[in-house]
């Protein structure tokens, strides 16, 4: 397989698409279906056309390579390799490398929890910048308003964020505060600014005044009242103050007629009775709203109660519970005074205005055809409580979740604030809160986004929040790999998300050795290996919490990947085949065998991590050798190794009446081995001569004392003692006796 490409460097902008055309020749013996990917980058990234290319023997096609950059992809220069590979037994992949190189996008985002806030003088709002471009940015804020009545303050004013990360900031905003009428809503414009990329968000900051609309429009509607009741008086004891003094009310006095009789045999024509409530529109009305003495806000379902002086004690008239903004009306009362009494489960009982009790109420009046109003009660709440639970995923640390409960109905610098931690079971408490009142629940946790929700708790009610899931942003893992030294480019860094491998490179210009892993879901453990020809592959281990970015990983590849060449050879200069070099104290042992054809002695062992090694050197008849490598800086040297004969020989002539004798047979004897051949005629190389008859040799004797004897018929001839050493040939000369 062949793999050609005009393209050495792709250029290519975030968010963009670049292409490769690769010219792919089969050099097959059959039929392949060819595919394409690209090594070094997310398989995601990459597409093909087509996907398979099929292709005869010696037939030419082409593959387009299609990459697409994400916005948020490392600026700068990227080795990768273009891998193309058939399917056919025993293909051949074919590569070519290139550089893809992104240029750099500086993008932003600016987001605020909460973007509005009612408040009194004071507000606070939580800012967001997350740097979603590819670059590191150096973040500006500020923050204007059209009117300038307010002062705002931005802390911190300048951020550092890195790519894909977020960066919290708090607002605070202070304004004069207005005595009456409706809330004023102060608009805001916070801008960020980097590198020539601008963002705004925009923020509301209403206040509410010292004296509400809704207090004034009711202290208004209690003058009107307190006039018309005063002309109704009036108008009243003008017209009863010559009437004679009976005791049943006359027929003209209500605006309704009752059953004949109702007020006894004397009773004129429409009177109605005495004990009881009035007909509806006949009897007088008591109106008024019940509040929560924290907040001020109507309650609903509340009872309220009218009560009147009897002959022995005080007597329930009427009852009526409070609407859902907390308003009541008790209708149908007979004209005179009452007693008004408001009371429920989770609050101190209180009697009309303000009593504990019946001694200390004001008395009521209620008046034929005649609403009552302004009969406004505020009740004290008993503390409340809400739990409930935050959920921050699967993690393998603990996450601290903060619950911040803050009462919406304070100013900022009275506000009511209580805090919790949620527990590892991610459950919370917020004990003792003033009731009734509306909270924010705020959940923050580090690596996560922040959550607000809205609760509101009646007196002593234990309420249930609703479940909150916290949403953790995606992290990153980034670093430097080295030699230790100096930065390495093009090294290969690889990891797993959702049993999907992901593949980035280390740029070779720019910021070389620098890597980025983006968009890794959180929190999590990933495993990232390092790969780079002619070093020793690296791995790290990283664990990253909810949202967190790892930037300041630093690795380190040893040079030379562990490659050791030499030659073995023998004391006469030339080189050895056969020899087995293996290398002692690597985890897993490494053998090679010395080339017998070529370069015959030579060897290469690779795959060694640094490290010192023992390599040793054994052939059969030779001493073995071994000899230490250090691996620690790089290769060493080439190794040069000698080994020599552990065995020796003895070789003669066997003469009979001074010739040479052949065909006799020879034995050399150690006193355990008994070695027996045959003389014969030598080459020129032996003792004695071209063609010397008679001549015998024992080869491959270990080193000791020998027994050297002829014998004929069984009987022995001559006999010769000779010491053999290793590598050295001794001479040993036999006659026969005869001779």
């Amino acid at each position: 397989m062949r793999a050609l490409s005009t393209t050495d460097v792709l250029r290519v902008q975030p968010g963009e698409t670049g292409e490769v055309p690769v010219d792919v020749v089969n050099t097959g013996a059959v039929i392949d279906a060819i595919s394409a990917r690209v090594l070094g980058l997310p398989a995601d990234h990459v597409t093909t056309s087509p996907p398979v290319l099929a292709l005869f023997p010696d037939a030419t096609g082409r593959i387009d390579v299609r990459i697409t950059v994400p916005d948020t992809f490392p600026a700068g220069t990227h080795p990768v390799t273009v891998e193309v590979d058939g399917q056919a037994p025993g293909s051949v992949p074919a590569h070519h490398d290139l550089d893809v190189v992104v240029g750099a996008r500086p993008a932003l985002s600016l987001a605020a929890v909460p973007s509005a806030v009612r408040a009194g003088r004071r507000a606070g709002f939580e800012l967001a910048v997350r740097n979603t471009g590819n670059v590191p940015l150096d973040v500006a804020l500020r923050a204007t308003d059209t009117d300038r009545s307010v002062e705002s303050r931005i802390t911190p004013s300048a951020v550092h964020v890195e790519p894909g990360a977020v960066a919290a900031c708090a607002v605070q905003v202070r304004g004069p505060r207005h005595l009456l009428g409706s809330d004023v809503e102060r608009p805001l414009r916070v801008t960020a600014t980097a590198e020539g990329v601008e963002q705004h968000v925009a923020l509301t900051f209403t206040q509410r005044p010292a004296v509400g609309r809704g207090l004034l429009t009711a202290l208004v509607l209690l003058g009107i009242i307190a006039v018309w009741a005063g002309i109704f008086l009036l108008g009243i004891l003008g017209m009863l103050g010559t009437d004679p003094m009976t005791r049943t009310a006359p027929a003209s006095f209500f605006a309704a007629t009752g059953q004949d009789g109702a007020g006894g045999s004397d009773a004129p024509a429409g009177a109605v009775a005495k004990d009881g409530l009035l007909p509806a529109g006949v009897g007088g009305s008591l109106t008024g709203t019940v509040v929560g003495d924290t907040d001020g806000v109507g309650l609903g379902r509340i009872t309220t109660e009218a009560w009147r002086h009897g002959r022995d004690g005080l007597v329930l008239v009427g009852s009526a519970a409070t609407q859902a903004d907390g308003s009541f009306e008790i209708a149908g009362l007979f004209p005179g005074g009452y007693l008004l009494r408001v009371a429920a489960d989770g609050y101190d009982e209180v009697w009309y205005p303000a009593a504990p009790d019946a001694a200390g109420a004001d008395t009521v009046t209620a008046e034929a055809q005649t609403l009552t109003g302004g009969l406004d009660v505020a009740l004290v709440g008993h503390p409340g409580e809400i739990a409930g639970t935050v959920d921050v995923g699967d993690t393998t640390q603990p996450v601290e979740t903060t619950v911040r409960a803050v009462a919406t109905w304070t100013e900022q610098g009275e506000e009511v604030v209580v805090e919790t931690t949620a527990g590892p079971d991610g459950a919370y408490v917020l004990p003792r809160l003033p009731a009734p009142g509306t909270y924010e629940l705020t959940f923050t946790a580090e690596g996560y986004a922040p959550t607000t929700i809205t609760e509101r708790i009646t007196g002593g009610q234990q309420r249930f929040a609703q479940h909150v899931r916290l949403a953790a942003g995606a992290g990153q893992i980034s670093g430097t790999v080295t030699d230790g030294v100096l930065p390495l480019g093009g090294v290969t860094v690889r990891t797993t998300v959702a049993d999907a491998e992901v593949v980035v490179g280390t740029p070779t210009v720019g910021q070389v050795g620098t890597f980025v892993v983006p968009g890794l879901p959180t929190p999590g453990t990933y495993v990232l290996t390092f790969d780079l020809e002619g070093y020793t592959s690296a791995s790290a281990v990283v664990d990253l919490t909810a949202g967190q970015s790892h930037t300041d990983l630093a690795v380190v590849l040893r040079g030379g990947a562990g490659t050791v060449t030499g030659r073995v050879t023998l004391p006469t200069g030339a080189g050895l085949g056969g020899v087995a070099v293996t290398a002692g104290g690597a985890e897993t042992t490494l053998a090679a065998t010395t080339l017998t054809a070529g370069d015959v002695g030579s060897f290469t062992l690779s795959g060694l991590a640094p490290g010192t090694y023992t390599l040793t050197f054994t052939h059969p008849g030779y001493r073995s050798v071994s000899v230490p490598v250090d691996l620690t800086d790089g290769p060493p040297a080439p190794v040069a190794v000698t080994l020599h004969p552990a065995t020796g020989r003895i070789e003669g002539i066997v003469t009979d009446g001074g010739r040479g004798a052949v065909g006799v047979d020879v034995t050399a004897t150690d006193g355990r081995t008994t070695r027996t051949t045959t003389t014969t005629t030598r080459p020129p190389s032996s003792p004695g001569g071209a063609n010397t008859p008679g001549y015998y040799l024992f080869a491959d004797l270990p080193a000791g004392t020998y027994t050297v004897s002829v014998a004929i018929d069984g009987r022995v001839e001559s006999t010769g003692v000779v010491r053999v050493t290793a590598g050295a040939t001794a001479s040993r000369n036999l006659a026969l006796a005869g001779g």
